[in-house]
């Protein structure tokens, strides 16, 4: 029984260090960078375009590093290396929307990155699907004291 207790152990121990592998820094630069995004939903007519600044810090690098601190977002990385970074999420908006995402994030060199993904968004008036693409640019090393 022991044994049995002991090879459980070391099997958990095992898999958390293979999942903590998973998840790599970005090979990006560290500070403020300028970040558009555009979302395509289907049946709500012409896609919408949002820029923000994101501050992006060496303790985020493996975190998704390119937040907008005006929506409610969470964002869980699935795996990440230098140059590619999977990750899944949700968004709570003031009119009760919740949009699920995936995006896959893929880095070109240190100072450009873009992404893509896939999106749910459930409202009131229902559930509608739409895609999401964006690129972000490296602009300075600094971040104002009010960028995220």
């Amino acid at each position: 029984m022991r044994k049995m207790i002991m090879l459980g152990a070391i099997s958990f121990a095992v898999t958390l260090v293979v999942a903590a592998d998973n998840i790599q820094p970005l090979n990006v630069k560290a500070g403020l960078w300028q970040v558009s995004t555009t979302m395509t939903i289907q049946g709500m007519g012409a896609p919408q375009t949002r820029t923000y600044k994101s501050c992006v810090t060496k303790e985020n690098m493996n975190q998704y590093p390119f937040t907008d601190r005006e929506n409610d977002c969470k964002y869980k990385v699935q795996s990440s290396t230098g140059s590619h970074m999977d990750v899944s999420g949700s968004c709570v908006y003031q009119g009760g929307e919740k949009a699920d995402f995936k995006i896959q994030l893929d880095v070109i060199d240190s100072e450009h990155a873009q992404g893509s993904g896939q999106l749910t968004l459930a409202s009131p008036q229902g559930t509608m699907h739409g895609d999401y693409s964006g690129k972000g640019k490296w602009i300075g090393a600094s971040c104002p004291a009010d960028a995220k």
